[in-house]
């Protein structure tokens, strides 16, 4: 379906809102398995995909009513090669539920009523192996050869921006960035950050931000921080040019470390207006930053705070 092209958050200091912890919230709220922690995959059940379309619908109603562009996002993060073997898909089968995702943010923003130039439709990518391992060993080059394959499809698909989230190692990130803009693709790089308020890889993030634009002649449209807290990356944020190309933030529910987290077998929600008033400082602090959703253990309803708080302040 063919459709004029937003504006993209890059491009306009308007807010947009965006999703929040996709699998925390199927698994914990809903009940559901997830193989691999593969939320594509879940469109083959009809039960699942009521629940998706739940809430997808529900951001989707909250940007309306607040009057923000919504970047529909995340599904895809492990719909990937390597993961897709894992669960069994050839990459004709991989590619064709790459398309169903992208095509379900399309149907869910119609249905919604959305204006079309406040829909922000974006393929998301995940690491090529575990979000919380370095992953020594995979080069940019290695990088841009795999994750090529996904991005041409989300270019095949009609999206509008490559999100690749959760990365620990500038080399993959150069290689999305590189891969994106050979498909002609604008990207976001996301980040995340140890209890260190590093990578995993031991790079600070002004230094992973340098890297990459430095590697890629600032390719990325712009840059992210998912799947940290605010008081874990807050202080590695300085009142400095290079903070300028972080736009969007994506901040777990809770301040417990990765391993931790990963560990609880139940779900930690945090204080949502806790987290919003977080976010409000932050955009004060750092005026540049208009993409505002969540990661682990956040939903729709902690994503809806954040938007009060942060209108409240423009």
């Amino acid at each position: 379906m063919s459709r004029e092209s937003p504006k993209l958050p890059h491009q306009t200091d308007d807010i947009f809102l965006t999703d929040g912890g996709t699998e925390t919230w199927l698994m914990y709220k809903r009940g559901f398995d997830l193989p691999e922690f593969s939320a594509f995959h879940l469109l083959n059940d009809p039960r699942a995909t009521a629940a998706l379309r739940e809430y997808y619908s529900a951001f989707a109603d909250i940007a309306l009513q607040l009057g923000t562009g919504f970047i529909f996002d995340s599904l895809t993060y492990r719909a990937s090669r390597d993961w897709g073997r894992l669960l069994g898909y050839s990459n004709e089968g991989l590619a064709e539920m790459n398309h169903k995702c992208l095509e379900l943010y399309r149907d869910i923003a119609v249905e919604a009523g959305m204006p079309a130039d406040k829909i922000v439709i974006s393929g998301c990518i995940g690491p090529k192996g575990d979000a919380y391992n370095t992953n020594e060993g995979l080069t940019a080059e290695a990088a841009e050869a795999y994750h090529s394959e996904q991005i041409e499809t989300f270019k095949a698909a009609g999206a509008d921006i490559v999100t690749a989230l959760t990365l620990n190692a500038t080399d993959e990130a150069i290689g999305i960035a590189r891969a994106s803009a050979t498909v002609g693709l604008p990207s976001v790089i996301s980040f995340t950050l140890e209890k260190d308020r590093k990578l995993r890889s031991g790079e600070t993030l002004k230094q992973a931000i340098e890297t990459v634009d430095d590697a890629t002649n600032n390719a990325p449209a712009y840059y992210m921080i998912n799947c940290s807290h605010p008081v874990d990356f807050g202080p590695a944020l300085e009142p400095q040019p290079w903070v300028n190309r972080i736009r969007g933030l994506r901040a777990n529910a809770s301040t417990l470390d990765h391993g931790t987290l990963c560990q609880l077998g139940h779900l930690e929600e945090g204080n949502p207006n806790e987290l919003a008033e977080q976010y409000r400082d932050l955009k004060n602090t750092y005026p540049k930053m208009n993409v505002f959703g969540g990661c682990c253990g956040t939903d729709y309803a902690h994503v809806e705070k954040i938007g009060k708080a942060l209108l409240a302040v423009a």
